[in-house]
């Protein structure tokens, strides 16, 4: 998985794409590791409170998800998360331009300081909750081009499918690279697009 980590370029969107018979914990767990070594910094934006079904986790001794706890969290939603580094929460019925506003404000500093890994979980939440998902598309294509920092934005595709299937076509028309959980007899990781073509057809078993 190091690998393709080491061949993503600064200012890409990887969409990691996953089913709900998956858990996304162990990717972004390795993803942290590879940070840490790297030297770079972590910071997860969490739509509606998503992160919390991890954090659940740990008490049920999933050491996985305790790797979460070192990065700095954005939370967009209901309230704030106790056991993590929150350096912003923003009510998320708020209007979307304030939303935003105030969202680039925390993310320009943070990603100012030091080279960034930024995780986006909950985005098929707010699909569902607010309703806005053409205007949260162009919100989050601003920040494609960034290169002070590499983005992974996780989506629960059978959500998606369910109710929003619209949207996962954008994202994936927005993202430079696509990395979907997928089953045969094992499970894998393949990578279906790839701004590297070196990464184009990549598998990896979990």
């Amino acid at each position: 998985m190091l690998e393709v980590f080491d061949k993503l370029k600064p200012g890409e969107i990887v969409l990691v794409e996953y089913s709900s018979k998956d858990d996304p914990i162990p990717f972004t767990t390795e993803a942290v590791k590879w940070a840490d070594a790297k030297k770079y910094q972590v910071l997860v934006t969490d739509f509606f409170n998503r992160v919390e079904l991890c954090l659940r986790r740990t008490k049920l001794e999933i050491p996985q998800c305790e790797e979460l706890k070192k990065a700095k969290f954005i939370e967009i939603g209901y309230h704030e998360i106790s056991e993590v580094n929150m350096v912003g929460f923003l009510r998320g019925d708020r209007d979307l331009p304030a939303l935003v506003s105030e969202y680039r404000q925390i993310f320009d500093k943070i990603v100012s300081e030091k080279f960034t890994v930024v995780f986006l979980f909950g985005i098929e939440r707010w699909c569902i909750i607010r309703d806005e998902e053409i205007q949260l598309i162009n919100v989050l294509a601003t920040f494609l081009g960034d290169t002070r920092r590499i983005a992974f934005y996780f989506v629960n595709r059978d959500i998606l499918n369910a109710t929003k299937p619209e949207v996962l076509a954008l994202l994936e028309e927005l993202a430079t690279t696509i990395i979907e959980f997928k089953k045969d007899k094992r499970r894998k990781l393949v990578v279906t697009k790839a701004l590297n073509r070196e990464l184009e057809d990549y598998e990896v078993e979990l």
